[in-house]
């Protein structure tokens, strides 16, 4: 339902599908409005109706689906629709007699919620997942109404992160703290970081690194993926001293997908399973010692 692409029934009219939606994504238990405009020219006729599709398609690499862990009922092929969500605009009359309508024009209102558990739009290069409107007339699809649709996290909290530490050998603690409990994954955000070193026995720090990981999961299968790994400048390499305390900045790449954890209470078996998670390791390069490694949380938002 929703794949098989066929001639348009409707050559007697012109129509278009415009969203009332003030964003250009939405989030769970938000509604999609929408409405369907119609102007027949002569006139159409319609046996059964005219709905518009929610459609929700999860398309795996083959490599990776060969690897999943699922069993062969669960992959029937790499392009797998788990959501079908259909909406009727117009029907035939209530005793299955064709509906006629004559040269008019005509503006059809759509409203389709969207549930709890839905996976956000993602693309990597594992998998992605998808979400798209289509118009079907008498169950034909209708040229030129595919409209892409992004579906994004719940609305992170505000809270401030408190800080992480660390000791090493010799005694050489390192203290983390970030400023915000989430980042736009748009507009190449700065992320500041506050670094604080204890290092009594005054070894040798060769350099202080950052390097941000994300972690995707499909049905409980991980895969991490190293986004960059940066030297703070605003550390001087190969220092001695007792005491480093630094203000440190570090810019993230645009376009980052948000982070995701789904609720794993009530999730429907046919939804696929997805987490999106990003983290900071913190890296105190040190001569002749353990070297102090931090984990940052670092939260994406769409926002």
């Amino acid at each position: 339902m929703g794949l098989n692409s066929t001639k348009s029934s409707l050559t007697n009219a012109e129509y278009t599908l415009t969203l009332s939606s003030p964003n250009d994504f939405y989030r769970c238990l938000s509604t999609i409005q929408g409405e369907f405009h119609l102007n027949v020219r002569k006139k159409l006729r319609i046996e059964k109706e005219i709905r518009v599709d929610l459609i929700g398609q999860l398309i795996e690499n083959k490599r990776y689906a060969s690897r999943s862990k699922k069993n062969s009922s669960q992959i029937n092929n790499n392009d797998n629709i788990f959501l079908t969500y259909s909406c009727q605009l117009i029907t035939s009359h209530e005793n299955g007699t064709a509906r006629t309508i004559k040269q008019q024009e005509v503006v059809y209102p759509f409203r389709i919620p969207l549930g709890s558990n839905l996976p956000p739009s993602c693309e990597f290069k594992e998998f992605s997942i998808s979400y798209y409107l289509e118009i079907y007339h008498d169950g034909r699809l209708l040229p030129n109404t595919h409209r892409q649709i992004t579906l994004a996290p719940p609305a992170p909290l505000i809270t401030v992160p408190l800080p992480c530490k660390v000791t090493g050998s010799n005694d050489v603690t390192m203290i983390c703290s970030l400023q915000k409990s989430f980042y736009s994954g748009r507009d190449c955000p700065i992320v500041p970081i506050t670094v604080s070193i204890t290092n009594p026995k005054q070894k040798q720090i060769k350099a202080v690194t950052a390097q941000l990981m994300q972690t995707v999961s499909l049905d409980g299968i991980k895969r991490e993926n190293e986004i960059f790994t940066a030297v703070l400048n605003e550390i001087a390499e190969n220092t001695k001293e007792n005491e480093v305390y630094a203000k440190c900045e570090i810019v993230l790449p645009a376009n980052l997908f948000p982070t995701y954890v789904p609720n794993q209470s009530g999730q429907p078996d046919n939804i696929p399973s997805v987490a999106i998670t990003y983290e900071l390791r913190m890296t105190s390069q040190m001569k002749g010692a353990t070297t102090p490694n931090i984990r940052l949380s670092v939260p994406i938002g769409i926002e």
